[in-house]
């Protein structure tokens, strides 16, 4: 028998434990938080609506048609397919995104293969302190972000072996029509880095006829077919939309107020504005020890694997730079930078640790710096975690759908009041319109007790009021005569008659 030799072995178990690491932070107690009220919330009635009676090319929000959430429907279909599987659930909800993230471990993983086995290990150790992006609307969130910052990756990383084998630039082409798809003009990052990185390379004057032909196919037909799809529903409705909101709202700051300056991105991920010392400040100081201690090998490198070089520092700059440029700042929107600072960051990592004219001293010390910022931000990600906190009107809804008081009023009218003294009191959060309809199937109406009061002729049709504690106890009688169906701290569930 075949005898497997220790160094053929170790490679493969410490990879899999990796990505059972980052899984774990991935997918551990993901069902826990509240829905977030904004794209999260959104995304998830988009998608239900499209799984149980709507069209799967046109998003509806309340069953109308959605003008304010205007991606393309890749990342819809991505929360479909989590609601398939496990059910309409929160957990459903946030599926893809974690998923979208451990492949997008795996594959970068690979990629790095080729540096060393050590640095393929290192590179995926770094993304499980990718801090910001396990907080905040990317990896545990039902935004598009997490599937298309994956698709990006992938986009990317086939642009990198474009010289090994000329075909990669069409599953490139094929990439990003997918990132288009999940987040709209985002996607056109990938365009420009890849088409810098071709024209500095030189690989575009190898290219003939038949090469431009098959990417642009690859490229744009996928979005014509979708897009002529979309055309047939409402025109030219949505297109404008797109590019009014999502272009020219989100490009001079006057659709949100999110207005900051060029230095924003740079002081958030590498200065002193999140408030600490963030991971990213740290594998960017590895990288920049990297370049000064191998300085002589990189510039043989820079003539050995130039078009790869090229590829990490635009796959990094691009980003980064491009939003920092634009008026209207999130933090999410250079996430796509994030992934190629952290892998780098590994590498980098892992050729220090072999480096032997470093000495042992310092080998050890640079050792035991890489596990410090490993152990100390991948459990200041678990903190963060397990603090997360739920939300009292949403776990009432859903004990309410799941109780046996309330299966009769499963698919009925749901109305609301959150008693908050203000004018939208009545009208339902997008967060509460994704666990009403996915936990009992309501159909959300606004106008709460003020429209169950002031009917004309009512029909007499059952259906379900949540309202808080205080108005409840004032207008029990003229509400309804039944019993609550569920209560919680500040709200009750009540059935009526409209």
């Amino acid at each position: 028998m075949k005898t497997i030799h220790k160094k053929t072995i170790w490679y493969p178990i410490l990879f899999i434990l990796l990505i059972g690491l980052i899984a774990f932070l991935s997918f551990y107690k993901l069902d826990v938080k509240y829905v977030d009220p904004w794209d999260e919330a959104r995304h998830g009635v988009n998608a239900y609506e499209m799984a149980n009676g709507g069209s799967l090319i046109q998003s509806t929000y309340m069953r109308q048609a959605d003008y304010y959430n205007l991606k393309p429907p890749l990342s819809m279909y991505g929360i479909m397919l989590g609601m398939a599987i496990f059910g309409n659930t929160v957990f459903a909800l946030r599926f893809y995104a974690a998923f979208s993230y451990v492949l997008l471990a795996i594959c970068v993983g690979l990629f790095a293969k080729r540096y060393g086995k050590l640095e393929s290990l290192l590179a995926v150790a770094f993304l499980a302190v990718n801090t910001t992006a396990f907080q905040a609307h990317m990896i545990r969130s039902g935004d598009a972000d997490s599937l298309y910052v994956l698709l990006f990756t992938l986009a990317i990383l086939c642009m990198m072996k474009i010289r090994e084998n000329g075909r990669y630039s069409y599953a490139c082409a094929f990439l990003f029509a997918l990132a288009f798809l999940t987040k709209s003009y985002h996607a056109g990052l990938i365009a420009v880095i890849g088409g810098l990185f071709l024209l500095l390379t030189g690989e575009l004057k190898k290219w003939k006829i038949k090469n431009w032909l098959l990417f642009l196919v690859s490229a744009l037909l996928p979005i014509l077919l979708w897009a002529l799809a979309r055309y047939r529903i409402d025109g030219l409705t949505f297109f404008q939309k797109m590019w009014e909101v999502d272009v020219l709202g989100r490009t001079d700051g006057t659709l949100q107020n999110n207005i900051a300056p060029f230095s924003y991105y740079l002081s958030y991920y590498f200065g002193a504005a999140s408030g600490k010392v963030t991971p990213y400040l740290c594998v960017l100081v590895i990288c920049l020890i990297s370049v000064f201690v191998f300085a002589p090998d990189i510039r043989q490198m820079a003539k050995e694997r130039k078009q790869e070089l090229l590829g990490w520092a635009l796959w990094i700059l691009v980003p980064l730079l491009v939003f920092s440029a634009v008026s209207n700042k999130l933090l999410w929107y250079v996430y796509p930078s994030l992934v190629p600072l952290l892998a780098l960051a590994g590498i980098c990592l892992g050729r220090l640790l072999k480096e032997k004219k470093l000495g042992i001293g310092l080998r050890l010390l640079t050792a035991a710096a890489g596990v410090f910022i490993l152990v100390f931000y991948g459990n200041s990600v678990l903190q963060t975690i397990d603090k997360q906190s739920t939300n009292e009107f949403q776990e009432l809804v859903k004990s309410v759908a799941k109780s046996d008081a309330a299966q009769d009023l499963v698919g009925c009218t749901a109305f609301v009041d959150y008693g908050s003294g203000e004018e939208t009191e009545e009208s339902w959060s997008q967060q509460d319109v994704f666990v009403a309809e996915a936990y009992g199937d309501y159909t959300c109406v606004n106008g709460g007790i003020t429209y169950l009061l002031t009917r004309d002729t009512p029909e007499g049709k059952p259906g379900i009021l949540f309202l808080d504690r205080e108005t409840y106890q004032k207008m029990a009688s003229v509400i309804t005569a039944d019993a609550p169906l569920g209560q919680s701290e500040h709200y009750v569930a009540v059935p009526v008659v409209y």
